[in-house]
């Protein structure tokens, strides 16, 4: 099969139009319908309706561009690119994560692999468990780090693989001048009184449900100071004796320790974790290494 028609019919496709499309093509209007018929001709079907005022596409037509289109696109941008910077492009691999893993762990997991792939580029971004899901979908970024637990139903829906590295108790998190700050360890049914600074559903999903259901398995409702997601805001109003927060154990120790103190909850077995979400499709040699330092690695793997 000419590939050239194929590429005279992704233009055609994009224009609706034979004359704007030889012109794109530096093509004589005839040459380009000729090439058009001999691709329909070879494939033995149409791919375009044509009539004195318009093209449309045919439902094959429609297929075949949809199919295509984006595979040109690439080779097109790819050429430029080498055109305009004379050199190919460096492999990169970009990772979106939640705030919490990429103070914690990125610095850790890239110490380990950079220095094996020195003409990688890396990017980190940092965002919401939910968007960082939806980011490696879209295959815009290969690997992203969440916390969990999410619901299962989420990943499953979205396509992807998933492994969970790490895993924390829950603690509470009170300024050194509250009165509960004199112990090491309470039943949470003990801060039944005190306003708790909420996660916001969308941006922290899996703190705010585990902090739902760590009050209500302990036996009550939770008193709601306000809503953030922000660490250092959180850390800031705990500090002042605002309220109380319940967190991860990893999550406490990006606090500090000066004004806040974290307490242990006793016969509580809620946990929260950081995972690894990624496209098997779309899973690179890097990636791949990735992934296999975070299962057989002691720094990454407490579980």
């Amino acid at each position: 099969m000419n590939y050239l028609s194929l590429r005279y019919f992704i233009e055609v496709s994009n224009h609706l139009s034979f004359s704007e499309a030889s012109k794109t093509l530096h093509i004589s209007q005839p040459g380009l319908s000729q090439q058009i018929s001999s691709l329909e001709k070879q494939l033995g079907f149409k791919l375009l309706n044509r009539t004195t005022r318009k093209i449309t596409l045919t439902e094959e037509g429609e297929y075949i561009y949809k199919k295509l289109a984006p595979s040109f696109e690439d080779i097109e941008k790819t050429v430029n690119y080498i055109v305009e910077n004379k050199t190919i492009p460096k492999p990169k691999l970009k990772i979106a994560t939640v705030p919490s893993a990429a103070s914690i762990y990125i610095p850790k997991l890239l110490k380990k692999i950079v220095g094996q792939y020195p003409e990688t580029e890396f990017y980190v971004h940092e965002t919401t468990s939910s968007r960082a899901v939806k980011l490696v979908n879209q295959q815009n970024y290969h690997i992203g780090f969440i916390r969990t637990p999410i619901h299962s139903n989420i990943i499953a829906n979205e396509g992807l693989s998933m492994i969970e590295f790490m895993r924390f108790p829950l603690q509470l998190v009170v300024s050194t001048n509250h009165t509960l700050a004199q112990k090491d360890a309470i039943h949470l049914y003990e801060a039944k009184d005190e306003p708790f600074i909420h996660y916001d559903a969308v941006q922290a999903h899996s703190l705010q449900f585990l902090l739902e259901k760590a009050c209500l398995t302990a036996g009550f409702s939770p008193k709601e100071l306000c809503k953030g997601s922000e660490l250092l805001t959180i850390a800031n109003l705990i500090s002042n004796n605002l309220g109380v927060a319940l967190m991860p154990e990893d999550m406490v120790s990006l606090l500090g320790k000066s004004q806040v103190k974290a307490l242990n909850i006793d016969n509580s077995e809620l946990t929260s974790s950081i995972s690894a979400v990624w496209k098997n499709t779309d899973a690179s040699i890097l990636t791949k290494h990735i992934l296999e330092t975070l299962e057989n690695d002691d720094d990454f793997n407490n579980i």
